[in-house]
């Protein structure tokens, strides 16, 4: 009585206990309100629950009837592959009874507990009990491979081998409940505690047949299960365990969504039965058949907002269906299918970009079509609003509505995009754009770098990369346990006291409260966070868009302590650091012991790779001397006058980008590699990723391509080797296959810079995109030209959109489509004064046509050379005065170049991109 919350206002309900009743009426007229801040917030805060909000005021009579309330809803059941439906309703726990009831297991001592892939000692070690192995892929999507030591079983071979009548907690888990109930029914000739334990596991699996999840194994994780089976399996957890149900009031919200016809008559068998074990029943619903087969039907509204809100009707079905409410013409009138009428809507018909209206800037009110997967060049006079129309409205409303999809929490540190004044426009599918960019990378940025191939070849060999010894050079290996504690006892000796440490955590970025929950929970008082003893009750989230290091210390040993304590401790750190764990004595260094990465040879642990081993961008990879410069010169890198050490970096780059040259020496410890020397020790084929670098594009990318790999391996390098080829591939279909990955990107030329920033955005394998370049053959030669046509026309036949703001004639001559903006630039500009296809401007009366266009006009009516009329005359050779000579220039690739340009005359320097212009004018002139 009296209830109140948004649209309802002083409410008054009666709902009848130990029913089936359905909640109905139209969309927002208060349904979900009456039934979770009204109806459960106050019985679950009566029944001492747990909820998100405060109660509605309400006034609710008739609650020392019921002895519980629960909430039914599609979320997941779990979010880990730690349960499964026969560990939910019990019957796992029965099958791992009768397992340790076999001869073998009881000759052996085994419990029930063994056979838990959760906790016992019968699960897979490698996995512990998952069946598969989560690999970290950073750039890509995270793969969970299966485990390679129990093959996805979850169970080691020993616990595999005991067998109940033929089969095995592993076939068991198999089977699907259908066919465990078949398999529990032919046994015969059992023990009085056999026959139980059966029973209880037939009673358990009987609701998943009951409600159409027969089909269900019993192994299957629960985190792969639909919203819609995940309700119907919480549903059959209720009716396995009666105990305390009786006046128990259910309500669910919706439950028919996502469901089949045949699903929902299931599903209303199971509400049936939940009623005549003792639930009471409150459904929100919309769909006719619930509605139908409910005991009691209560409909809100009569309409929505505030227009509903109120009792509109409370009943039976066979009443309801004879009411003039919205719910009751519902379910007393057949629905007619509606004919199907054509579509009206051009731009799905034509697929195409649809512009009206568009007044942004310059542009005068104009209309554009821009079709779908076509190669469409915008041109006109400088100032005409090319990038007003292409940047501005185009690739500004494609990331505006972009970012409308993502939360608010995520849009707050985003940059908000200005909204085009325009109309209306339809047809925008994802904008990806290059703009012109004059910068050519920092000082350690190379071509490896700027594309991006570097950073997929840093993942690739941090996976699949093997370990050599620097000092060997031999590959690392295996060891036991027993071997590390030999090792362990020595250091031990030597330094009588030492923590060890678990790493759980490298180079991630968060708050990480999790890792101080988790220490604190398995006793461990202190962890170890960026290189700093913290002590775990004292932790503080961390920066969150900072990377972190964290590692446990799961124990202080010391060489007083009895050897079993050791061996324990050690045990420990292995566990929980993988195979891994580090000795840190008291003057804070730090000593590596693994099981699956030491020197047969010198018997030198390593720590497990990451991508950041092999980046000479962070402190984690590059090599110490040269802080990842692979050069050194006379000024050494000082913090002291700075604020931190970035600054200093920063500074220390800017310096190296003033320095001659020639100031420069090789370093003399990683000899230009750039990164640590474990990491140069690191092969895939007998192939190094420093050696690999120094390959020119199109050697690298054979090598790559030939790299073969098997198994586990196959699986990870599956997605990151076609990254890796695609950049490399678009580098030499575009005229950069002579350039060595190592290259350092401030000696590159302007067009080598354009087209490896190219190669970075369209080296991606990306579908259905909308491409918008700005003049992408600034900066090339004619043959280059082509090349980078020829790749844009490839792009497009991938199925992507191509918007080019171009003027170079080749480029408009190989469009599709050719927008023209005109007649003039800024306030005379604005309008569009050609828009047509390649047949139209191929045509003889284009020009007639357009005559206001001014790229028409140019094509039809090119320039005369000279302009002048006629070319100046070029002084002799012989007088001094007339010539500016250069001699022996041997700066990048030229190779002692003489040049003579003449004084008082225009001079052109031409040649294809690269082939050293711009060290010849800007680096020697």
């Amino acid at each position: 009585e009296e209830a109140s919350a948004n649209n309802i206002s002083n409410l008054s309900l009666d709902l009848p206990l130990g029913v089936f009743s359905c909640l109905t009426g139209v969309s927002g007229s208060g349904k979900s309100t009456l039934a979770h801040p009204i109806i459960y917030n106050n019985l679950a805060r009566h029944f001492g629950l747990s909820i998100d909000n405060e109660p509605a005021p309400a006034k609710i009579t008739g609650i020392d009837e019921l002895r519980g309330v629960e909430l039914i809803d599609q979320s997941p059941l779990s979010r880990t592959p730690r349960s499964t439906p026969a560990v939910l309703l019990g019957a796992f726990e029965h099958i791992r009874q009768l397992l340790s009831l076999t001869s073998s297991a009881r000759a052996d001592h085994l419990t029930p507990g063994y056979f838990s892939f959760n906790s016992g000692p019968g699960r897979c070690q490698r996995c512990s009990g998952n069946g598969f192995e989560k690999v970290e892929m950073q750039f890509l999507s995270d793969l969970y491979l299966t485990c390679s030591e129990c093959n996805g079983t979850r169970f080691t071979r020993t616990a595999e081998s005991y067998r109940y009548h033929e089969k095995s907690v592993v076939d068991f888990l198999r089977l699907t409940a259908s066919e465990a109930m078949a398999f529990l029914e032919e046994i015969e000739g059992l023990t009085n505690k056999e026959n139980l334990l059966l029973s209880k596991t037939r009673k358990a699996l009987q609701p998943l047949v009951e409600t159409g999840l027969g089909y269900l194994r019993l192994g299957q994780p629960l985190n792969t299960l639909s919203g819609g089976e995940a309700q119907r399996l919480k549903l059959c957890r209720l009716l396995t365990s009666t105990s305390g149900s009786v006046n128990t009031l259910l309500i669910l919200d919706e439950p028919t969504t996502g469901l089949h016809f045949s699903d929902i008559e299931k599903l209303l068998t199971v509400f049936h039965r939940l009623v005549d074990v003792g639930y009471s029943l409150l459904v929100i619903e919309h769909q006719p058949d619930v509605i139908k087969n409910a005991d009691h039907v209560v409909e809100i509204g009569p309409e929505a907002g505030l227009n509903g809100g109120q009792i509109v009707f409370e009943g039976s079905p066979k009443q309801l269906a004879k009411k003039k409410t919205h719910t009751g013409l519902a379910i007393s009138v057949p629905v007619k299918p509606e004919k199907k009428r054509p579509s009206n809507n051009r731009s799905i018909a034509k697929r195409e970009i649809s512009i009206h209206g568009l007044r942004h800037h310059n542009l005068k009110n104009i209309d554009a079509i821009i079709p779908h997967n076509e190669f469409v060049v915008i041109s006109g006079l400088s100032g005409s609003g090319k990038s007003t129309l292409a940047f501005d409205v185009i690739f500004a409303e494609g990331q505006r509505r972009f970012l409308d999809s993502m939360s608010p929490y995520a849009r707050q540190f985003a940059s908000q995009l200005e909204k085009p004044d325009l109309d209306l426009i339809t047809g925008l599918p994802p904008t990806v754009a290059i703009e012109q960019r004059i910068s050519r990378g920092g000082g350690k940025s190379t071509v490896g770098t700027v594309t991006e191939a570097y950073h997929f070849l840093r993942l690739l060999y941090a996976k699949l990369g093997i370990q050599h010894c620097p000092q060997s050079g031999e590959p690392v290996i295996s060891q036991t346990p027993e071997a590390i504690g030999d090792q362990l006892g020595k250091l031990l000796k030597k330094e009588k006291s030492l923590r060890l440490l678990s790493p759980v955590l490298r180079a991630r970025k968060g708050f990480h409260k999790e890792y101080a929950l988790a220490a604190e929970k398995a006793g461990f008082e202190e962890m170890l966070i960026d290189g700093e003893l913290i002590n775990t009750k004292e932790f503080q989230p961390l920066a969150r868009h900072k990377a972190h290091d964290i590692d446990f210390v799961v124990a202080q040993v010391t060489s007083k302590q009895a050897l079993k304590k050791t061996s324990e401790a050690l045990s420990i750190a292995l566990q929980y650091g993988k195979g891994t764990f580090k000795a840190l004595t008291k003057k804070g260094h730090l000593q590596t012991f693994s099981t699956v990465r030491v020197s047969p040879v010198t018997g030198e642990s390593f720590e497990e790779l990451d991508p950041h081993h092999f980046s000479f961008n962070s402190p984690r990879g590059w090599c110490q001397t040269c802080r990842g410069y692979g050069h050194i010169t006379n000024s050494r890198f000082d913090v002291k006058g700075f604020n931190s050490e970035a600054e200093a970096e920063i500074h220390e780059e800017k310096l190296a980008a003033k320095a001659n040259p020639g100031e420069f020496r090789a370093c003399p410890d990683c000899h230009g590699a750039r990164i640590r020397e474990n990491s140069r020790h690191v092969f895939i084929e007998g192939q190094s990723l420093p050696a690999l670098s120094l390959l020119n594009v199109q050697e690298a990318s054979k090598t790559i391509a030939a790299f073969k790999f098997e198994g586990r391996d196959l699986a990870i390098s599956r997605d990151i080797l076609p990254e890796i080829i695609q950049r490399l591939q678009f580098l030499d279909q575009v005229g950069l296959g002579y350039l060595q990955l190592d290259r350092s990107a401030t000696t590159l030329s302007g067009g080598e810079s354009q087209r490896i920033r190219l190669a970075a955005q369209l080296g991606s394998n990306l579908q259905g995109v909308l491409y918008i370049l700005d003049e992408p053959t600034i900066g090339l030669h004619p043959r280059d030209n082509n090349a980078l046509l020829g790749t844009l026309q490839a792009l497009k036949k991938k199925g992507n959109s191509l918007l080019l703001v171009e003027h170079d004639e080749d480029t408009i001559k190989a469009a599709t489509h050719l927008i023209d903006l005109g007649p003039g630039a800024g306030v005379e500009g604005g309008e569009i004064v050609a828009s047509l296809t390649r047949t139209e401007l191929n045509q003889k009366n284009a020009l007639e046509t357009h005559s206001q266009s001014p790229t028409l006009q140019a094509i039809r009516n090119p320039l005369i050379h000279p302009s002048r009329g006629k070319r100046r005359k070029i002084p002799a050779i012989r007088a001094q005065k007339s010539w500016l000579k250069l001699k022996g220039c041997n700066l990048n690739n030229l190779k002692d170049v003489d040049v003579q340009i003449p004084i008082g005359r225009l001079t052109v320097l031409t040649g294809v991109s690269g082939s050293g212009k711009s060290s010849l004018m800007r680096g020697c002139l």
